[in-house]
C-alpha cells in the first residue's frame, strides 16, 4: 500500500515539476506560424521553431525572449500571454534609424553656466479671501428674483406702446372716416 501512494506522488510531482506549456509563434500580418525564430527562456534554454511554429516552454517561466532578423525583437512576460499564439511583427514596418536634431544639451548648459545670474522677479502670491463671496450670491440672488421681474414689466411696457400706437392709427382713420367730405368746386 505504501508503494502505491510513493508511486502516486512521484507520478503527480513530476508532472508538476515536467509540465510544459505548447506555444505558436505566428506573422502578426500572415496569421501563419513562423519557423526558425530562436525563443531564448529566462532559465537561458535557447530554442528553434519548427515548421509549425509550436514551442514547449516551462510553465514557471517568468520572461520568454523572441527574435529573428525578419521580425522585431519581442520579449513577453508570463502573465502578458494569455493565450497559446504569440505574434510577430515584421521588421518592414519598423524604422530602421532614428535622426534627431536639436541642440547640444552640454554646450548650452556650460554657456549658462558662464552667464552671469540676474535676479528674477518673484511673482506675489495670488490671495483668497477665506469665507463665501456674500457679492457673487448677491448677484446671484438679484438674477434669480428681482432680474425677471424686471424683464416681464419692460416686455409689458413695449407691448403697451405697441398697442397705444394702434389705437391712435386707428383714431386717425376713424376720424377720417366721420368727417365729412365737400365737393370739389
Amino acid at each position: 500500500m505504501m508503494k502505491l501512494y510513493l508511486i502516486i506522488w512521484l507520478m503527480l510531482w513530476g508532472s508538476e515539476v515536467f509540465a510544459q506549456r505548447k506555444l505558436v509563434v505566428a506573422s502578426l500580418e500572415s496569421k501563419a506560424p513562423q519557423r526558425d525564430i530562436k525563443v531564448r527562456v529566462d532559465n537561458g534554454d535557447e530554442i528553434v521553431t519548427p515548421w509549425n511554429g509550436e514551442i514547449e516552454v516551462p510553465d514557471s517561466f517568468k520572461r520568454i525572449t523572441l527574435s529573428h532578423p525578419k521580425f522585431q525583437h519581442r520579449y513577453v512576460l508570463a502573465n502578458e500571454l494569455h493565450g497559446d499564439t504569440i505574434y510577430l511583427i515584421p521588421a518592414l514596418h519598423a524604422i530602421d534609424e532614428v535622426v534627431v536634431y536639436g541642440q547640444d544639451r552640454r554646450k548650452s548648459m556650460m554657456a549658462g553656466i558662464m552667464m552671469p545670474v540676474t535676479p528674477k522677479e518673484v511673482p506675489l502670491p495670488q490671495v483668497v479671501p477665506a469665507g463665501p463671496n456674500v457679492l457673487a450670491m448677491l448677484a446671484w440672488l438679484f438674477e434669480k428674483t428681482v432680474a425677471p421681474k424686471i424683464e416681464a414689466k419692460q416686455r409689458r411696457k413695449k407691448a403697451l406702446k405697441v398697442v397705444r400706437q394702434k389705437e391712435q392709427e386707428y383714431e386717425a382713420k376713424w376720424d377720417a372716416l366721420k368727417m365729412p367730405t365737400t365737393p370739389d368746386k
